[in-house]
């Protein structure tokens, strides 16, 4: 009896001591618990940046560091056309521009280190007669793995799109056409493959022949490419680069509409499958209004609406703000006036939170540059700095944006080409810009914009945390 009254108790003593030894070791084990949450994405100098400058014969080409960079590193930048390194450059603060020669095509512009927190590239071609007669200059863009371009298309001008692949890996490229009839559907999808280092150029035409506008996604999966569009306009009209445009949303701003007469037509287009309408603002250095007759625009699902405003800014310089309840992304062409009028292009874009540079500009000798800054929402305030080829850098001047209003700044006389950085201030609302640079020629007024792009300052990397994510599936 004895026997089984300890048998009858020892098995849940022992079970009992058993979970004990279990808890004592998962206590002992178990990690602190956190005496904090955990930290936030942390903003890092961009330690590598890469850039493409599309269809560079015979273009002049400006590539700029900002100085006052926070790299922790030195580095370097290097400019090159395929395998031919055109130079490297060691020293920022300083612009480097030269002419590439013909036959050069793509330049690949790669910086690291301290070469790399706000590098810049631009690239502009002037020619004076002919059919491509104008300037034509674009930013140099980095790849992506979506870009979007909206200008003409290939039954009002000849478009030709240049992409480079300027990663280690192969890139699969889908090209996405939008027209005022809807999206069009090309019989062979219109996708292709890009060898690392490859660089191919497409005649849009070719896919979507009879759109007089569109807009254009360039899309990726896998890999990312570089993406820029050359329109040259029919009937000796100009000829200009299609600026990248900022990605669908339901508030878009247009900035850097230029004054003056000629021709200013608004794109708005939306990939949904659903149409739309889109109320149009527009800001100048007067104050901002509705256009009367044209305050609401309506966009048909998957295609491109167009709205003349040449009367409605009444040749001031603008800025345009869209919304809507569907995403949308948009451009504006603005031809000038002459005998042989020139063409350029403006595009949404985005606030310049972290400052922008752009890197090639010229005055004086009948040539102009200028900056036109908008404040849609809250007072703006920036300092603006010139970056000479040569001599000694002035002093940053600073200007202020006053809400929903338009500024115009014309950049002083310099002996050769600069690069100019714009920086927000503290306090600083959101700002929206872009440079418009012109040039006074016998027959007409020849012109190129560029709307002001963020700088590429700093990259958000996420915390680094204990997961378990990181060995299961």
């Amino acid at each position: 009896m004895k026997s089984l009254i300890e048998n009858r108790f020892g098995l849940p003593v022992l079970v009992l001591a058993a979970l004990l030894a279990l808890y004592g070791v998962a206590a002992a084990t178990r990690p602190a618990p956190a005496a904090e949450p955990p930290p936030g994405p942390r903003k890092v100098p961009v330690a590598a940046v890469t850039t493409v400058c599309p269809d560079s014969a015979g273009a002049q080409i400006g590539v700029v560091t900002p100085p006052g960079g926070e790299a922790v590193t030195p580095g370097e930048t290097r400019v090159a056309a395929g395998d031919k390194v055109l130079d490297t450059l060691r020293e920022p603060g300083r612009l480097w521009h030269e002419t590439a020669p013909d036959g050069t095509g793509p330049v690949t512009v790669t910086a690291t280190g301290s070469g790399a927190a706000g590098l810049e590239s631009a690239q502009t071609r002037r020619e004076t007669s002919g059919r491509h007669r104008g300037l034509a200059g674009t930013r140099c863009v980095e790849p992506a793995a979506s870009t979007w371009l909206v200008g003409p298309g290939p039954a009002a001008a000849d478009v030709t799109l240049h992409l480079t692949n300027a990663d280690l890996a192969g890139a699969v490229v889908e090209i996405l056409i939008y027209s005022g009839e809807g999206q069009v559907v090309n019989e062979t999808g219109g996708i292709l493959t890009l060898d690392p280092g490859e660089s191919r150029t497409v005649d849009l035409a070719d896919l979507a022949p009879s759109p007089l506008v569109m807009a254009v996604q360039v899309r990726t999966g896998p890999g990312r490419v570089t993406a820029g569009a050359r329109a040259v306009m029919d009937d000796g009209r100009g000829v200009d680069w299609l600026p990248v445009s900022a990605p669908p949303a339901t508030r878009v701003v247009v900035p850097a509409v230029p004054g003056g007469g000629g021709r200013r037509e608004l794109l708005v287009a939306t990939p949904a499958d659903t149409d739309t309408l889109v109320e149009v603002k527009a800001l100048t250095p007067d104050g901002t209004y509705a256009l009367k007759g044209r305050e609401l625009v309506e966009v048909p699902a998957g295609s491109v609406a167009t709205v003349d405003l040449s009367t409605g800014i009444g040749g001031q310089p603008a800025a345009l703000v869209l919304t809507s309840e569907t995403p949308i992304v948009a451009g504006l062409v603005a031809t000038g006036t002459g005998k042989k009028p020139d063409v350029a292009f403006t595009a949404g874009a985005a606030p310049i939170d972290l400052g922008s540079v752009v890197a090639d500009n010229r005055t004086g000798g009948g040539r102009s540059s200028r900056l036109l800054l908008a404040a849609p929402d809250t007072p703006g305030k920036v300092s603006v700095q010139v970056l000479p080829r040569s001599g000694e850098t002035p002093e940053p001047f600073e200007l202020a944006v006053a809400a929903a209003r338009v500024k115009e700044v014309k950049l002083p006389e310099a002996d050769g080409a600069f690069a100019v950085v714009v920086l927000p201030l503290p306090g600083s609302g959101p700002v929206y810009g872009g440079r418009v640079m012109d040039e006074k020629l016998d027959d007409g007024l020849a012109l190129t914009v560029q709307p002001l792009a963020a700088a590429r300052m700093w990259a958000m990397v996420p915390p680094v945390t204990e997961s378990a994510a990181v060995v299961l599936p």
